[in-house]
């Protein structure tokens, strides 16, 4: 019973968590377009370009990916600090980073966790709600035998009366 009531209420969420989906693609596309702006073609280094770059659109939404999942985001962090003049003229840049950091990862994936979490609370509470009625319906049949075993034994009646 509690893992059907997960999976309803995960489906019943599906409109929620798509929307958010929409909104991260969204934000994702955003920030590799203007990661294509900033840094295009500025990760080709002496030893090299390195795989994650914004030369292409492709390669910079991975890029914007892997930065949202926190995998070595500050390599590609120091990369595109390196490729704009290093620390005295590419700190500012720094900041596309910082932001990318704090409202993809902080704020966007803790609101699909929130819609998770909120989920699994809905799950547990129809669990909750379906053992109670479950417990009721018992304690309603165990009354009913107890009436049908009144009605047939007149002796045990008159001690059901006493002991109630």
């Amino acid at each position: 019973a509690s893992l059907r009531n997960l999976v309803v209420s995960l489906l019943n969420s599906m409109k929620s968590i798509i929307s958010l989906l929409f909104l991260l693609f969204l934000f994702i596309v955003v920030f590799a377009l203007l990661g294509m702006q900033l840094f295009g073609g500025q990760f080709n280094f002496d030893d090299g370009t390195p795989p994650t770059n914004f030369d292409t659109f492709p390669a910079a939404i991975m890029t914007v990916f892997q930065i949202l999942t926190g995998e070595d985001w500050n390599a590609v962090m120091y990369d595109g600090i390196k490729s704009q003049g290093g620390v005295k003229g590419g700190m500012v840049f720094s900041v596309y980073f910082i932001v990318l950091t704090l409202f993809g990862n902080y704020t966007l994936l803790n609101v699909f966790l929130a819609i998770a979490v909120d989920n699994l609370a809905n799950a547990q509470e129809l669990t909750k709600d379906e053992q109670e009625e479950e417990e009721a319906a018992n304690q309603k049949l165990a009354l009913q035998k107890a009436k049908e075993v009144a009605e047939v034994s007149p002796l045990s009646a008159a001690n059901m009366s006493v002991t109630m």
